[in-house]
């Protein structure tokens, strides 16, 4: 009988422990750095604020949770081949076809409903990026 209490005692110390919630963020975080460093994705992130700048709108920055959300989808587009928006519960813009992020972010200035939601007002955004047989799909998330 002590050793279950003393058993369920010491679960409920590492239960409570700050230190191991804390890690396992951090952990969550450097599990996703590769994503919100990736040369691509930043340059996507460059070039919307460029065209946010023009507007005297803040700078969107990466939000890893987003940016692996985004990506999850444009994964799942190129792997399907099925282009359309997800449900992410953010507004999105996508686009297929475009060989570099200059593409891309060209094809969304030009298009009104996508240039609207590049220029929201949300600062924090998830940028996507994959390919399958030759075929690009990009996607942006903000909020």
């Amino acid at each position: 009988m002590l050793g279950s209490v003393a058993a369920t005692c010491f679960a409920l110390s590492i239960a409570l422990e700050p230190d191991a919630a804390l890690q396992m963020e951090a952990d969550r975080q450097a599990a996703q750095e590769w994503l919100v460093q990736h040369p691509t994705l930043l340059r996507m992130m460059e070039l919307q604020n460029q065209e946010r700048a023009r507007y005297g709108l803040h700078p969107l920055t990466i939000n890893p949770t987003m940016c692996l959300a985004a990506q999850r989808h444009a994964n799942w587009m190129a792997s399907t081949g099925w282009y359309q928006h997800s449900n992410l519960g953010w507004p999105e813009i996508i686009h297929s076809g475009p060989y570099s992020p200059e593409g891309a972010v060209t094809g969304w200035i030009y298009s009104p409903a996508h240039h609207s939601i590049m220029l929201s007002g949300g600062t924090q955004a998830g940028f996507g990026y994959s390919v399958k047989n030759g075929t690009p799909f990009w996607v942006t998330v903000i909020q």
